[in-house]
């Protein structure tokens, strides 16, 4: 019977804590499935384990904090692409990082599948597999999901409120436990092909797994592979939506107020190099090298203009991602109470994704072209002449330096653990086990831009002695930049493929995440008081985390530029050698020890009034070697007043302690952009570690009602608010807050600012700190109804889930504070999101309809129509998505989906900085459009 429910669901928040009886339907059917599932006295499940956010509470219907259960069937009905896309179809998730994130910097966690509940963060919530920390994935601790063996998931639990008494640090947003069928027997495959209604964005996916039983079943051994290859969208333009080119501005007749227009371009550049200043301005460099007139279109503002003759950058849309993921897992009965297991996983992913065009932008880091340059036309050269104009400014956005750069991430994750569980009487349940990961993740940007190089190989003289055209650093300068190749810039199309390879490079960095953990816990029933069993456990973890990041020579070094005329002045004397992912080394760690106690305590049961009334609480108390001791801990209740109504509440204190680029970074650069006084302005961003950091501290609270009503079976509701108020976040600013706030009177953060001679910013730092505070607040919904007499002669299942966000507030020391709430555009943080689902079976038949809702919002929070913004509004959407199955007697599934059925386009919502855009927000809408899946399951 679990199997089947499971299969049935699609998900089910909240339902294993309804109370359990034959009458109760569904709700009441997986609520004994995840009982039977913790008990490791059952054969069928072994010793499975049910994340309730509590370590005493077996049963989740005892639990007072909100759980979510669902089975990886209905997450693949739902997606069949990555199991984190179908977990991030649910509302407690927003802002994770996907494929699909247009993520185009190389320095972060990048394109794979990082969960992240509440939007607050990936770092905060803990991941966890069979109950054990997962292991981690990128620099900063957090977990790939897509490397996890996936062909062995057989459900989700999620922990939708704090419970880092009961799991540890990390777990401030809630737990997400991926249990795994460690005791599956036989042979099953899967086979799977999908593609786009445009004929691209291809997938293919396949997975073979095997189990087996010996010694009379005492042993087990279970092994899986699984492999899944996705084309990714390297353009924007590659839709049509995208090809519009829409994004904001300044508008210039309206001082302050931005505005969202169609075909941006750049316009302080062109392909073949626009004058800026002297008296040739505002003319463009033809292919052959003359001039002719540069069209400033109808709207100009900063560095981007509506129209004209400026080039337009597409970004990417999609990562093209691979991953491939080996898993076994092996145990045995040593005697009827010990069982010894171990295992190990090998995963490898490869992302691969466009950057940018290379490029130089008037203002910022474009070119100073001195009166002379050997490359120049004799027409151009005799006006400079007859002027008496030393140089002029120029920008160019370099197509002709053939493809953009882009960003190849490389990571291998091993993972290897063994331990114990023994039983004894009272449901004594000891467990323990030892663990040891390791990842190295390789990331590097090809045709990026060295600094030094181009600009040197940018000043071209001719030699006096031989007449031929030579960098003049070759002459001023001689064997500073060895093999120097010059530049002609003069024209698309006008570099040579020699002068291109000089000052091209590749930025390279490989990190080594090393994590060890020692844990053990006990739980028992010693004893009970009238109103039932009392239940007790307790642990100890010892955990160890080490960090080892190198870098190449160029990225951290200081560009002095000697010799090399007209280098910006946004780069000089400044870390950082390319134009792009300057990460520089990292070594560190820390380690922690931590305890823990929790009991569950039946208070009463069957009185008037009080039909049952639990108590759950906790303590926990953790050493970081960085920042020393703090002590975390839960009190929940749970009371029934009268039979199928459940109401239940908790309140605890929940911790996160700073990762190790957190604690120890160097400085990370890139490049970015900020509005001031209404005009966009190009600077260096930059980060660094902060070896000071404290660990965060919350304060969490749930409160809900669950009602099961015996008049209609098979009906369960839940409704739970939630409020999270996070205090000394450990966050970076991005450079437009530090702006904003400094303006706002946030003094301490306008030395993070650096401006130029003439007061323009070129640089701003955003150091990581513990910041003030952060709030986020709502209430979820969950409604599932099974009809006892099912539907159209088959039996069918309806769920929906809801979220509404009541706040996301962020509170900066000594400056504003901002509640992003409703803000759709800028951050994912709609009002409304739901879910629901209808899962039909008759026969050998099933049939699966989802639809998604996200409601509408305001693109930027703080802007107000029509003074600082022309409109303020993004629209809502609804996606469907619909899935057949077949079975052909026992062995062969044949399944067809369709995502994004009616093939919604994603509402209007750009984002971007310098000149490139996305003209919507992939953190929330589908940017593939109608998707087509089919495939076959084989079980034997």
């Amino acid at each position: 019977m679990f199997r089947g429910i499971l299969l049935a669901s699609t998900c089910v928040p909240a339902l294993i804590a309804a109370p359990v009886s034959a009458q109760e339907g569904a709700g009441a059917e997986i609520a004994q499935a995840a009982d039977r599932a913790a008990a490791p006295a059952e054969p069928q499940e072994g010793a499975a384990i049910v994340v309730t956010g509590s370590r005493a509470i077996r049963d989740g219907s005892q639990a007072p904090t909100p759980v979510t259960v669902i089975s990886s069937d209905a997450l693949t009905k739902a997606q069949p692409g990555l199991i984190a896309e179908g977990l991030n179809q649910l509302p407690a998730f927003r802002g994770s990082t996907r494929p699909t994130g247009g993520f185009t910097a190389a320095t972060g966690p990048g394109t794979g599948s990082y969960l992240n509940l509440r939007n607050l963060g990936t770092q905060r919530t803990l991941v966890l597999v069979d109950g054990r920390r997962a292991a981690p994935s990128a620099r900063d601790g957090s977990t790939d999901i897509n490397l996890l063996p996936e062909p062995l998931i057989k459900r989700v639990d999620v922990v939708t409120g704090g419970a880092s008494a009961a799991y540890g640090s990390d777990a401030v947003a809630g737990v997400v436990n991926f249990v795994l069928d460690t005791r599956f027997t036989g042979l099953k495959a899967t086979l799977q092909s999908g593609i786009s209604g445009r004929g691209d964005v291809p997938t293919y996916k396949a997975s073979l797994t095997a189990g087996h039983s010996f010694a009379e079943g005492r042993g087990r051994i279970v092994a899986s592979a699984s492999y899944y290859d996705a084309g990714g969208l390297q353009s924007v333009a590659e839709r049509s939506w995208g090809r519009r080119a829409t994004g904001f501005l300044s508008n210039p007749a309206v001082p302050g107020q931005l505005i969202f227009r169609d075909d941006l371009r750049a316009s302080t550049a062109a392909p073949g190099g626009l004058i800026l200043s002297g008296p040739l301005a505002m003319q463009q460099f033809a292919p052959d090298g003359t001039l002719m007139p540069f069209s400033r279109g109808t709207l100009q503002s900063g560095l981007i203009q509506v129209g004209g003759d400026g080039a337009q950058v597409f970004s990417n849309l999609s990562a093209a991602i691979r991953t491939q993921s080996y898993f076994a897992h092996g145990e045995f009965d040593v005697t009827p109470t010990l069982t010894l297991f171990g295992e190990g996983s090998l995963a490898l992913a490869r992302n691969h994704y466009n950057q940018v065009q290379q490029f130089n932008l008037g203002g910022f880091n474009g070119f100073t072209i001195y009166s002379g340059n050997a490359f120049l036309d004799p027409s151009v050269q005799q006006v400079l002449t007859a002027t008496n104009t030393p140089a002029f400014a120029m920008g160019r956005l370099n197509f002709d330096f053939g493809d953009p750069a882009n960003a190849t991430a490389k990571a291998r994750t091993m993972d290897f653990k063994a331990g114990f569980r023994f039983t004894g009487p009272s449901d004594l349940l000891v467990e323990g086990y030892y663990g040891h990961s390791k990842n190295r993740t390789k990331i590097r940007t090809d045709n990026n831009v060295v600094l030094e190089r181009l600009y040197a190989a940018a000043d071209a003289v001719r030699d006096p002695a031989s007449g031929q055209i030579v960098c003049r650093v070759s002459l001023t300068n001689p064997g500073l930049y060895p093999g120097c190749v010059p530049l002609n810039l003069f024209g698309q199309g006008a570099p040579s493929q020699e002068a291109i390879d000089y000052v091209e490079g590749t930025a390279a960095y490989r990190t080594d995440f090393t994590q060890d953990v020692a844990d053990i816990s006990v739980r028992a029933r010693p004893f009970s008081t009238w109103a039932g069993e009392v239940s007790l456990a307790a642990g100890g973890q010892y955990r160890r985390i080490e960090l080892d990041q190198v870098s190449d020579d160029i990225g951290p070094s200081v560009n002095d530029a000697t010799g090399i005329r007209g280098f910006p002045a946004a780069y000089l004397n400044q870390p950082g050698g390319y134009l792009l992912t300057n990460v520089f080394p990292v070594s560190g760690g820390y380690h922690l020890w931590e305890l823990f106690a929790e009991a569950a305590v039946p208070l009463a049961r069957d009185l008037p009034f009080l039909h049952a009334l639990d108590l759950n609480a906790a303590v926990r108390y953790t050493d970081y070697s960085t920042s020393g001791g703090v002590t975390t801990w839960k009190a929940g209740l749970v009371w029934e007043p009268v039979s199928g109504v459940r109401l239940r509440g908790t309140v605890s204190r929940d911790i996160r302690a700073p990762n190790v680029p957190e604690l120890f970074a160097g400085t990370v650069q890139n490049t970015g952009s900020v509005i001031e006084s209404g005009v966009t302005v190009p600077i260096i961003q930059v980060t660094r570690g902060n070896a000071q950091l404290k660990p965060e501290r919350a304060r969490t609270y749930t409160a809900g009602l669950v009602l099961t009503p015996a008049f209609a079976p098979g009906l369960t509701f839940s409704a739970d608010y939630y409020s999270i108020d996070l205090d000394g976040v450990i966050s970076s600013l991005t450079p437009q807050i530090t702006l904003d706030q400094c303006l706002a009177g946030a003094t301490a953060l306008c030395a993070n600012i650096t401006r130029n001679d003439a007061g323009a910013i070129t640089r701003i730092e955003s150091p990581t700190l513990n910041l003030n505070r952060l709030k986020s607040a709502g209430i979820d919904f969950e409604m599932s109804y099974r009809p006892g007499g099912g539907m159209l002669g088959g039996a069918t299942q309806f769920r929906v889930v809801a979220s509404y966000l009541q706040k996301q507030r962020q509170d900066i020391s000594n400056g504003t504070s901002t509640d992003r709430a409703g803000e759709v555009g800028l951050t994912a943080n709609p009002r409304w999101t739901a879910t629901g689902n209808l899962n039909w079976t008759r026969g050998a038949f099933d049939l699966f309809v989802q639809e998604r809702f996200i409601a509408a919002g305001r693109y930027d929070v703080t802007r107000h129509e029509p003074v600082t913004i022309e409109d303020n509004t993004v629209k809502s959407v609804f996606y469907t998505d619909v899935t057949a199955s077949y079975r052909v007697g026992e062995n062969f599934r044949f399944y067809a989906t369709i995502n994004n059925l009616f093939d919604r386009d994603p509402p209007l919502a750009p984002n971007g900085t310098l000149v490139t855009f996305i003209p919507t927000n992939p953190q929330l809408y589908d940017v593939i459009g109608r998707q087509f899946t089919a495939g076959i399951n084989l079980t034997f």
